[in-house]
């Protein structure tokens, strides 16, 4: 009878595989999604009847129960190097007379192929059945995120066909397709959580999830174009490959062209630019590659990139719509931000109806007017930029726009008289009260590095404000079960509950704050002039906010910065140098004449003055006095999940300081910055003189490039920086 209930088994398991592939492959299923669902509910019936028959490669296995630890980095068998990238066609060029020079009178074919805007992944099978897949990582070795993988249904478990390789990895992108993100996006508002910026951010964000249960209801798919380590088939080109992918059930992108010379190139690229806007994912650019594999060898690699590949990427793209009306959105610190509300108009795949015109000095130097044409322009952001007016096309009578008149000088939330910051471009709102800044700063309280409270988002803030539930974040610790579960995140006439079980999530949260290092609560209480970095430091050299409060550190940093060059006697610069040098808060360089001079490396004496400042003003007695009546003391360390630089930190990175700018693509910034801190290294903001090296990801502005350049600082790419903290 078992043999009989095995035969069934493998019989289910052979046409799921069958039923799967003709869905997700080729999009011509055979059965209806109920006929489908009754096979899969027979097999998971059997195998719950006879546990001795399952096993790991069976459709039914594909999201484990436990969520992990922590995720386990492993070796690359071969090196998983990222491709130089372009923007224009003369470097395009350069690439193509390069591999003719190489090849010398050898006939060259090129594959182009769409680039997809996700994350780089290695699936490796042996004898045909699925066995790990890792991330990019630094190249040599990545993090092991296989229980994630194999929760996408369009991934096969075991590869179709006979006879498999020893040894097979495919290489490719997880991504999320344009009406997958949105139908997540639109599940986390329903939840009260916070919408992903964009279906990149939202697929890095899910495989680093530590529960597979979790990124198996995020919308993963998978397409495969390079290979790694195979052994038992001989593949001699890029055309094979794909091919090959295809007869084992890998998923591969439909559109694909070949050429011969540098003209079919750049009709394949112009050609992929017209129409990738009607791709159902997000790709930025074309690469480009010699299909010959014996052409290959032969043009080799540098250490970073292959030398017969190069990506083409496209510039953001641009399109004219009309500036319907401008409103002001009110931030955390009361800080009063324009924004155009568009006539709806499709860019990069999205109907964009907003977008940012940064501050009121911004909109006078464009001469941004209500009724004007104007081009916007989509580069990652989430909210898309007005880049231009179009002047041949602004109505006739039109007026200047007047911030101030626009709003009748108030405060569109509480009604405040507004005021001009005399530091910065800015209009605030100066209520401390107002609801709109209330609800921004329950938002920056709860963000991932602060206190990381993933349950309340952007709607379930407003609508705590919005109730009289919560009117400062430290509130928050007051909310019972009750008043979460029920919390209408609706409105009256269309109620929409937050519910009891996300109310759980979020106290379990609140409680778990308790314990997090000073550096986070530091940012979370949003101190004027510190961020993440500036907390990190504040919170390795103090023991708790009862020190901070009135630190004879940030003290003593203010006085020797302010009297080294007005008389400070010497004894007392030793003496505070004596305090500061091993927190390495200073560093000492040298002078032609007299003593050496002193210069700050993470936190600089405006930074300490007012963090002094905020502590003895009443918003910061407050915050000590709310969390030690809550018995909340957090200690000095490092913020979560960094490992700890102790002073005179001897790390890889120990004296160095980075400034982060463009996109990474194998980790956020956030990451970045943890990993360069965990070596004794700085991460700062801004370029100067004190910086050691800029790092330039994807997307990078002029500005910091320039100004690093002008004052000699090394910039360095991706690749480079993840050579540093090897």
């Amino acid at each position: 009878m078992s043999t009989d209930f095995a035969a069934r088994i493998l019989q289910l398991r052979t046409l799921i595989r069958h039923h799967d592939y003709l869905y997700y492959q080729e999009a011509k299923p055979e059965i209806s999604d109920q006929e489908y669902d009754a096979l899969y509910a027979e097999l998971y019936r059997l195998e719950e009847a006879h546990p001795e028959l399952i096993t790991a490669d069976s459709p039914t296995r594909r999201v484990s129960g436990a969520p992990l630890s922590a995720f386990v980095t492993r070796k690359h068998s071969l090196p998983m190097l990222s491709l130089d990238n372009t923007y224009n066609a003369a470097d395009l060029q350069r690439f193509h007379e390069y591999v003719s020079r190489g090849l010398g009178s050898q006939n060259v074919c090129y594959s182009i192929e769409p680039k997809v805007d996700g994350v780089s992944i290695s699936v490796r099978y042996e004898n045909g059945v699925f066995a790990c897949a890792l991330t990019r990582g630094n190249g040599k070795e990545g993090d092991d995120v296989s229980e994630n993988v194999k929760t996408i249904p369009s991934l096969p478990l075991v590869l179709l066909g006979e006879h498999p390789p020893a040894v097979f990895e495919a290489r490719g992108e997880v991504f999320m397709s344009s009406q997958g993100f949105a139908s997540l996006n639109a599940r986390r508002l329903a939840a009260g959580e916070d919408e992903f910026a964009n279906p990149r951010n939202a697929t890095a964000g899910t495989l680093k999830q530590l529960d597979p249960r979790v990124v198996a209801q995020r919308p993963l798919d998978i397409v495969f174009y390079a290979q790694g380590e195979i052994d038992g088939l001989e593949i001699t080109s890029q055309a094979e490959l794909l091919q090959k992918f295809k007869d084992y059930g890998l998923k591969t992108q439909k559109w694909l062209r070949f050429a011969n010379d540098f003209s079919g190139i750049l009709a394949a690229v112009d050609e992929l630019k017209n129409c990738k806007s009607q791709f159902p994912y997000d790709i930025d650019g074309a690469v480009i590659k010699v299909d010959d594999f014996a052409q290959r060898e032969i043009l080799g690699m540098t250490a970073k990139a292959p030398s017969w590949a190069k990506a083409f990427k496209y510039e953001p793209e641009r399109c004219e719509t009309l500036l319907k009306d401008i409103t002001v959105q009110v931030g955390r610190t009361g800080v009063l931000t324009p924004v155009a509300e568009l006539e709806p108009v499709l860019l990069a795949g999205s109907t964009i109806s907003r977008a940012t015109l940064h501050n009121a000095d911004e909109i006078s130097r464009k001469d941004i007017r209500i009724g004007d044409t104007v081009r916007i322009e989509k580069a990652g952001e989430v909210i898309p930029a007005v880049v231009e007016v179009v002047p041949g096309k602004r109505p006739a009578g039109s007026q200047p726009f007047d911030f101030v008149a626009h709003l009748d000088q108030r405060c569109p939330s509480c009604g405040s008289e507004i005021v001009r910051d005399p530091q910065f471009v800015a209009w605030r709102c100066p209520n401390l009260q107002c609801p709109a800044q209330n609800v921004r700063r329950l938002e920056y309280f709860a963000a991932r590095n602060a206190l990381d409270l993933q349950s309340l988002g952007g709607v379930v803030a407003a609508a705590l404000v919005e109730r009289g539930l919560v009117s400062e974040p430290l509130d928050l610790f007051a909310l019972t079960l009750e008043q979460l579960g029920t919390l209408n995140l609706g409105s009256d006439d269309q109620p929409r509950l937050f519910g009891h079980k996300n109310a759980a999530k979020l106290l379990a949260a609140l409680e778990r704050t308790r314990t997090l290092p000073l550096a986070n609560w530091l940012q979370a209480m949003g101190i004027p002039e510190v961020g993440a970095a500036t907390a990190f430091h504040l919170g390795r050299t103090h023991r708790n906010l009862a020190e901070l409060a009135k630190s004879p550190k940030l003290l003593a940093l203010c006085e020797i910065m302010s009297g080294q060059d007005s008389g400070l006697p010497a004894d007392r610069l030793e003496e505070l140098a004596a305090l500061l040098l091993p927190l390495e808060l200073i560093k000492s360089t040298s002078r032609k004449n007299g003593p050496p001079a002193y210069v700050t490396t993470s936190i600089g004496p405006k930074t300490a003055q007012a963090v002094l400042d905020f502590f003895a003003a009443d918003a910061g007695q407050y915050w000590l006095r709310r969390l030690a009546a809550l018995g909340i003391d957090p200690a000095g360390g490092t913020a979560a999940g960094e490992a700890s630089p102790a002073s005179g930190a001897t790390g890889n990175l120990a004296g160095q300081t980075f400034v982060l700018t463009g996109t990474l693509q194998s980790m956020d910034r956030e990451t970045a910055a943890a990993r360069i801190r965990a070596l004794g290294g700085n991460v700062a903001s801004a370029v100067s003189r004190n910086t050691t090296y800029l790092v330039a990801g994807e997307n990078t502005g002029a500005r910091k490039t320039e100004k690093a350049q002008e004052l000699g600082i090394k910039v360095i790419n991706e690749a480079e920086f993840l050579a540093l903290l090897m």
